[in-house]
């Protein structure tokens, strides 16, 4: 999408009530979707180089580490057979890259966890489908996700638009997110600026996450 184009889509947005902000709840918590191995090495058949988001992730880190936000980890791993893949497979052979006990499932060593963090394994791209993430949002009093990892258009995109859904308030971290296609990136913070979520930049963010309260 050229300039101009992106222009005149968001002024149209603008004018019939899209993109309008959700703004930060009483209490965050941090989500780094998929920054695994399979994904971050761009040798493997679902990798691409994301060096630069994972030192945003890591600055991100810092500051809710700091504040004693929750943090949670995804990640995606399946059986030997791939029994547990559904029909994803047959639409993503990648996947039968991503079994239990490889190095590809594994964290990328580069982050910033911290024990206590939450490393949470899913089958398909919400964080939210199969898992019990709910409920570990809902008995910490978790309202606002702040959304990072990979891909926007994928695994991000639809966590996000599941913690609008379910009632939270998704942030997408703009600069702490990444895809394979440049496109497919710029295309997918567009829609959820405008549908599901705010998208923020990494410095606007950790701003607001000094402000806070040391949460017990």
């Amino acid at each position: 999408m050229d300039n101009n184009q992106w222009q005149n889509d968001l002024h149209h947005f603008r004018e019939r009530g899209f993109g309008q902000p959700l703004g930060i709840g009483n209490k965050p918590c941090f989500l780094v979707v998929d920054v695994i191995k399979g994904f971050t090495d761009p040798a493997m058949p679902l990798g691409a180089d994301l060096s630069r988001q994972i030192e945003v992730i890591n600055r991100l880190l810092t500051a809710v580490h700091e504040k004693n936000l929750p943090v949670i980890f995804t990640t995606i791993a399946y059986e030997e057979n791939m029994g547990d893949s559904g029909i994803w497979l047959k639409k993503m052979g990648g996947l039968k890259t991503l079994k239990f006990g490889t190095d590809a499932v594994q964290l990328d060593p580069r982050l910033h966890y911290k024990k206590g963090d939450i490393i949470l394994n899913k089958k398909y791209a919400s964080a939210f489908f199969g898992t019990d993430l709910i409920s570990r949002l809902n008995v910490n009093g978790i309202d606002t996700v702040i959304v990072t990892g990979c891909t926007t258009s994928g695994c991000v995109r639809a966590t996000v638009v599941d913690a609008l859904q379910y009632g939270y308030r998704p942030i997408v971290v703009k600069d702490a997110v990444g895809d394979r296609s440049l496109a497919s990136h710029d295309q997918s913070l567009f829609d959820m600026e405008q549908k599901y979520a705010d998208v923020l930049n990494a410095s606007e963010l950790i701003k607001d996450i000094h402000s806070y309260t040391t949460i017990s």
